[in-house]
């Protein structure tokens, strides 16, 4: 009898659409559950469920148990398939970014405006520009709470080819959780 466990069931579908090694260089571990939802649509992120851009043109709540309450976190929201999933020379472009999620406080946290590095934009895939993935990523912030290098977002150009891996290691950030959804066109 085999038993599916949250790391089995969130790598297993990570896999099943490529984002690993697209997104997330290796399965993970994940140390919590990451919820988001689409409270206007009603719609929830569902580990790859289908979402429109109507579904998901406005902030959505986030959630997630800290596993260390102590801790602050950063969340982003990349699609790795700009402008399309045949041409990827714009990806992962850079939806939004949340920084210094307070692990004591996390609903409140995620809505602070100071916190807001990269203010979202919803999904906008160009027609008949195949499925798009987007990624939520959750990271643990080694150093506490911490001032982030701002980046350029006014521009849709200055959101294009966003260096996942530099960012993480400039902030020194560990991937804790990962959900997504698909936006077929």
């Amino acid at each position: 009898m085999s038993i599916t466990t949250a790391d089995t069931n969130i790598n297993s579908s990570l896999e099943k659409v490529g984002l690993i090694p697209d997104v997330v260089p290796s399965a993970i571990s994940p140390s919590t559950l990451l919820t988001v939802d689409y409270i206007n649509s009603n719609k929830d992120v569902a580990l790859g469920n289908n979402l429109t851009p109507q579904e998901a043109n406005e902030v959505p709540k986030v959630f997630f148990v800290a596993p260390d309450q102590s801790a602050f976190y950063t969340l982003v929201m990349t699609d790795p398939d700009a402008p399309s999933v045949q041409d990827k020379k714009f990806g992962p472009w850079r939806h939004w970014i949340v920084t210094n999620i307070s692990g004591y406080d996390v609903s409140n946290s995620v809505k602070k405006a100071e916190n807001q590095h990269t203010p979202y934009v919803g999904p906008g895939p160009g027609e008949n520009s195949g499925t798009h993935r987007y990624v939520f990523l959750l990271y643990q912030q080694a150093n506490g709470e911490q001032k982030f290098k701002s980046m350029e977002h006014e521009q849709t150009e200055q959101r294009r080819r966003f260096d996942i891996r530099g960012f993480e290691q400039e902030n020194q950030l560990k991937l804790i959780s990962v959900n997504f959804f698909c936006c077929p066109t």
